[in-house]
């Protein structure tokens, strides 16, 4: 997701808006004629962090001839809080081709442009290039750029095709936008369809942000009951002691604390939980078998996974990740997950929450531990 500085997803947003407005009010937009190829298949495929940029595989084509907004970039190793997987679990990495329509913390509120649908393609140009790009992304927003409305954030790797100079993340500027009709939609813009090329449509694995998950594992459950939801991109803690999910969030992640949800408040026992399925609730946890019970329900350990915090050292990718970060070490190992931390014990202090196994609201001291996280989250 895209964070609150200076970026590309504003920009974007204004300038699908503004097409909208002209596109329906019978302005003749400009057919399109060139179109990104994505960079992959579906989520997760192609590149991975730190991969070989698949940029090159965007084609571009003359410039069209849309409406101006406001537009920023983000990403690129310049920008490494914003991350390289958007709010929809797609890894923008794999799909260079993609855009942020900015106003809000979800898909819900995030409606610059009116909340376009999940992967609306638009036709994006600046110094006279032009390309497709598809909405996968969503951002806060911010101030007029040039005293246009600030309306979406172009992926880094986009902009950089565009021509646009990479500046970690900080660029903003005018860019021409208009959105191409569907096959057969001519009339419904006032346009003719007579002629015009037929829309390069996503992958069909694309078309639910769902699908960008990691897929579940034999014998994990494909989904879990008990995550109630909330609005934006950070997990709440309950009075119940329970946790709820963001709205914004990956499936893997909601399933995640849909398992953690089952436990809470479990007694703590050193070795408990240990030498049982995955699949059952154990009358005691510690610190590691509780992390692997969570891991487990979004299907990212087998169920007869086993093991100690320290063996976690080396679970998933290094660093910490865009939804999920682990912390493990050979003595202990606690996560978080949408920015609520879950653990064992209140280690940050009285106010962090109950004394033992769940869902706790501060941030405790990572110093000795080494950060994990799931590929992809």
């Amino acid at each position: 997701m895209r964070r609150s500085r200076t970026g590309g997803a504003v920009v974007l947003v204004g300038v699908i808006g503004a097409v909208v407005v002209a596109g329906f009010g019978g302005a003749v937009l400009a057919l399109i004629t060139s179109v990104f190829s994505p960079g992959g298949g579906g989520c997760g495929s192609g590149a991975a962090d730190g991969g070989t940029s698949p940029a090159a595989g965007i084609v571009l084509g003359p410039p069209g001839t849309g409406e101006f907004v406001g537009a920023t970039e983000y990403g690129g190793p310049g920008d490494p809080t914003s991350g390289v997987i958007g709010s929809s679990g797609a890894n923008l990495l794999a799909l260079p081709d993609s855009y942020a329509e900015l106003g809000g913390e979800t898909f819900e509120t995030a409606t610059a442009m009116g909340g376009l649908p999940y992967l609306t393609p638009l036709r994006i140009t600046w110094g006279g290039h032009s390309a497709i790009a598809y909405k996968r992304d969503i951002g806060f927003g911010g101030s007029p750029i040039d005293g246009l409305p600030r309306v979406l954030d172009l992926w880094w790797e986009l902009a950089g095709r565009l021509g646009i100079p990479y500046d970690d993340g900080l660029w903003s500027g005018p860019v021409q936008i208009e959105r191409p009709p569907e096959t057969g939609a001519g009339n419904v813009l006032d346009q003719s369809s007579e002629g015009a090329p037929a829309l390069v449509e996503p992958p069909a694995d694309e078309q639910d942000p769902g699908a960008c998950a990691p897929a579940a594992l034999e014998g994990a459950p494909a989904a879990l009951e008990g995550a109630p939801i909330t609005p934006g991109d950070r997990a709440q803690l309950l009075p119940s002691g329970l946790a709820a999910a963001p709205a914004g969030a990956p499936l893997a992640v909601r399933e995640i604390i849909a398992a953690g949800n089952q436990i809470v408040g479990k007694p703590y026992t050193y070795g408990g939980g240990h030498g049982l399925p995955l699949s059952e609730i154990a009358p005691t946890y510690d610190c590691s078998s509780s992390v692997e019970h969570l891991l487990y329900g979004a299907g990212l350990l087998p169920v007869d996974y086993d093991a100690a915090s320290g063996t976690l050292e080396s679970f998933g990718a290094p660093g910490p990740g865009q939804w999920v970060t682990l912390y493990a070490n050979a003595d202990h190992v606690f996560m978080y997950v949408a920015g609520l931390r879950w653990d064992t014990h209140n280690a940050a202090g009285p106010h962090d929450g109950s004394a033992g196994i769940g869902w706790h609201p501060l941030i405790r001291s990572d110093a000795g531990f080494v950060a994990r996280h799931p590929v992809g989250l």
